[in-house]
C-alpha cells in the first residue's frame, strides 16, 4: 500500500514514516497542508491508497486539505485517517464531515495506527461510486467526463463537468452559489460569482442539443437548478 503521510512535527513525523515504511507501507512525507496537496497532484499516476492528515499543519490546515481532497476537482475516493491531539466529540464529527473515514487522537499506539490503515485500505478496495450515474434518460460517466442523453453524447471539460455533475445529481434542487462554489472551486478560494455565471453560460450554450430535455434555471439571489423533462 501507498501512503501519503502529512505531518509538520519533524520528530514525530519521522518516526511515523520508519515505522509505516518497517510495517511494509511505500510512504511520502509532507511537512505542511500545501506540500501535501503538491505531492498528491504528482503523484496522480499511482495514487495513495491512504492518506494520514494531521489536523494543525501549516500553510493549508490538515481540515481544509480534506475538503479540497474530497472536492468534485480531486475527487479522492481512498482512505483518509486524521491524527490529532483534539479528542472532543466535536472535533471527530467535523473531521468525519469534511470526508474522512477515521479519527485516531494523540499520542496512541503505533500497532493501532497499522492496524487502522490496513482495515481502511481493505474498505476502500472498492470503488467508492459507480462511475456511470444515471437520473431518468440522463447519464453521467465520471471517468470520461461525458454526458448522454437521448442518443447523443456530450464531451465535457473537468470544470464544466464538476459543475454539471452538481447540479445533476441534485436535480430538481436549487443549489446556492455559495455551495456551488465551495463544492467545485474548492481548491480556488478567490473564485468570482461573475465567474460562476459565466461557467453556467457555457455550459448552457453545449447543452443546447439537449435543451428539449434537460434545463439550468437560474434562481435570483440564491443559485441555480438543474431540471429534468419527463419524456412519454
Amino acid at each position: 500500500m501507498r501512503l501519503l503521510l502529512a505531518e509538520d512535527d519533524i520528530k514525530l513525523g519521522k518516526a511515523q514514516k520508519e515505522l509505516l515504511e518497517l510495517s511494509g507501507f511505500e510512504v511520502v512525507w509532507a511537512t505542511d497542508g500545501k506540500q501535501a496537496l503538491e505531492d498528491f497532484c504528482t503523484a496522480k499516476d499511482s495514487t495513495f491508497d491512504v492518506i494520514i492528515l494531521d489536523w494543525m499543519l501549516p500553510e493549508i490546515s490538515g481540515l481544509e486539505v480534506c475538503k479540497i481532497l474530497r472536492s468534485y476537482k480531486y475527487n479522492y475516493q481512498g482512505g483518509i485517517i486524521f491524527v490529532t491531539a483534539k479528542d472532543s466529540l466535536e472535533d471527530c464529527l467535523q473531521g468525519l464531515e469534511v470526508g474522512a473515514d477515521d479519527y485516531l487522537v494523540k499520542p496512541f499506539a503505533n500497532k493501532e495506527l497499522v492496524a487502522r490503515i490496513k482495515a481502511l485500505g481493505r474498505r476502500k478496495a472498492r470503488p467508492y461510486v459507480d462511475s456511470i450515474y444515471q437520473k431518468n434518460t440522463v447519464s453521467i460517466d465520471n471517468n470520461l467526463l461525458k454526458v448522454e442523453a437521448a442518443g447523443k453524447s456530450l464531451q465535457l471539460t473537468k470544470r464544466e463537468f464538476e459543475l454539471f455533475s452538481l447540479l445533476f445529481i441534485n436535480q430538481g434542487q436549487i443549489i446556492p452559489r455559495s455551495v456551488i462554489l465551495e463544492k467545485v472551486w474548492a481548491d480556488n478560494f478567490d473564485i468570482s460569482e461573475s465567474s460562476l455565471d459565466s461557467y453556467i453560460y457555457l455550459l448552457r450554450k453545449k447543452l443546447t442539443d439537449f435543451s428539449n430535455l434537460i434545463t439550468i434555471k437560474s434562481v435570483k439571489n440564491v443559485g441555480y437548478i438543474l431540471e429534468i423533462k419527463n419524456r412519454d
